[in-house]
């Protein structure tokens, strides 16, 4: 599950295990053992998992419940998937360490008290595992949708930390592909601007569908506006998200936000990757990024940071507010 960093060898088999007996799906007690094992430090940035087919061999489970497992960890951005190739972990899952820490101090206090009641822990752990699944399963069912994965991914951690309940994320490519498996007791948060978007893909499907407001990352501002005045900018957008009313609504309001700064804005369909690295040598003196394209051309975009700005937002305070009175009857 984990590179050996002085050898340089690549994943380590035998890592993941599954017991039929224990009633838990094989997709979750995959996905457990990963967070655990980043919980314990096992885990750590840079490790590398092995492939869904290796799993599959190792372990005895169909490809379709590994590929699931790591799906699940890539959204709650603790994996980032290479198809081919395995997984590896991102730099999210370093907030483990102090989970870490934590979880030994319970630890430490509560096994005496098992003794002293005499209990095994053992089965004192097996208890409290189908208890919590028990609890997860009855929990709300909130799922946050934006434009792309990685901002729907942080925006969804965002209200997950202000409202204390798990929240699930989706950009909207991946909410069209999954439509079927809404259920009607989700219940789905959604940037304003791509609310009409999101009512079309889930028509019948939820009855719950409920905007958000965002702001703009106060770092994305500041870069902005360090930009000298009359600056040449390019917005840079997937051609196929150009049809989608959030984009056009997100695209108008970041022009009005900046207009004080007189730039010269252009907006760019994209088609393929080919093109990034030219655009880095272009005469713009910035290119604002979506989201979206920023998902898939990371590795590229991040070697030109001077030129090439991402179009970062947070949920609003205020609209989180109004999320968590609204849904008071759910929470």
């Amino acid at each position: 599950m984990s590179r050996d960093r002085n050898s340089g060898a690549g994943p380590r088999p035998h890592l993941f295990h599954y017991q039929a007996t224990t009633g838990i799906p094989a997709h979750v007690q995959l996905e457990e053992q990963v967070k655990v094992a980043l919980a314990l430090g096992k885990l750590r940035p840079g490790d590398v998992l092995p492939s869904i087919r290796n799993v599959e061999d190792e372990v005895g489970v169909g490809r379709m419940l590994v590929r699931k497992a790591y799906q699940r960890l890539q959204d709650a951005g603790l994996l980032r998937i290479i198809h081919g190739r395995g997984a590896v972990v991102t730099g999210q899952a370093r907030a483990n360490g102090q989970v870490t820490k934590k979880a030994e101090a319970v630890i430490q206090r509560l096994l005496p008290e098992l003794r002293r009641e005499g209990l095994d822990p053992v089965t004192f752990s097996r208890i409290l595992h189908q208890r919590l699944l028990e609890d997860d399963a009855r929990a709300p069912r909130l799922l946050c949708v934006d434009s792309s994965e990685v901002l729907a991914r942080e925006l969804g951690q965002q209200i997950q930390e202000s409202l204390g309940v798990h929240v699930r994320s989706s950009g909207i490519a991946r909410l069209r592909r999954t439509r079927k498996s809404i259920t009607t007791d989700t219940q789905v948060l959604v940037d304003y601007y791509y609310l009409p978007d999101v009512r079309r893909i889930l028509a019948g499907r939820t009855r719950g569908i409920y905007p958000i407001s965002l702001d703009y990352d106060p770092a994305f501002v500041e870069r902005v506006s360090s930009l000298p005045l009359g600056s040449a900018v390019l917005l840079l957008f997937y051609a196929s998200s150009l049809n989608e009313t959030g984009t056009l609504l997100a695209i108008d309001a970041l022009l009005d936000r900046v207009k004080d700064r007189k730039f010269r804005p252009e907006i760019k369909a994209l088609e393929k990757a080919g093109p990034l690295d030219k655009l880095a040598r272009s005469r713009h003196e910035a290119i604002i990024v979506s989201n979206r394209v920023w998902d898939v051309h990371a590795a590229i975009l991040e070697r030109h940071p001077a030129k090439f700005l991402r179009l970062a937002s947070r949920v609003n305070h205020q609209s989180l507010d109004a999320v968590r009175e609204r849904l008071g009857f759910v929470l």
